[in-house]
């Protein structure tokens, strides 16, 4: 395994070519209809090369149907790229619809120094859920309405037993200090 490893690793540092390898990834932990979406792009050139005029495109990954763009593009252009340096980008979102969604990979085009063009795809993030409002809402709200109704009910259950024993613990404890004076 580790022969095949090495093998792989001199084939790729022998060629001649800037070789990007391009991540996508969320910045949020939960995706919800009207909710902020940010979505961050990496590429990083692991040739020996230099990578010029990339493009990195996710607009495919992203119906305007689907996702209004709030801030920054889902189409990205770099100049170049050197060998070994890397480049970010990001783009926030905002969900439309709820449900499952195919985030498919971004495509990444560039030209080796010959000029000939290569491409290559970001990271696969596969089906992930976007909740709808109310969902989102029922799993993170402080439902501050429903502790205030469950503390209003449990309230009168604990006081009234309270209230009762209190009553009846202090009429024995004034029994029992007369009962010591005399």
């Amino acid at each position: 395994m580790s022969i095949l490893f090495v093998l792989m690793f001199a084939a790729v540092a022998a060629q001649e070519n800037p070789i990007l390898l391009a991540s996508k990834d969320f910045l949020n932990d939960v995706i919800a209809e009207g909710k902020h979406l940010t979505m961050h792009y990496v590429i990083h050139n692991i040739g020996t090369e230099v990578a010029n005029d990339v493009v990195v495109d996710d607009t495919a990954g992203f119906p305007s149907g689907e996702f209004e763009v709030v801030s920054g593009a889902l189409s990205a252009t770099f100049d170049s790229i050197p060998a070994g340096a890397n480049v970010s980008h990001a783009v926030v979102l905002n969900p439309l619809t709820s449900g499952m969604h195919n985030f498919v990979p971004a495509v990444v085009k560039y030209r080796n120094p010959t000029g000939e063009e290569l491409v290559t795809f970001s990271s696969f993030l596969d089906n992930n859920p976007i909740l709808s409002t109310t969902e989102y809402n029922r799993k993170h709200s402080p439902h501050l309405a429903d502790w205030l109704i469950f503390v209003g009910l449990c309230t009168p259950v604990l006081l009234i037993p309270f209230l009762m024993w209190h009553s009846s613990h202090s009429k024995y404890e004034s029994l029992a200090a007369k009962a010591k004076k005399a």
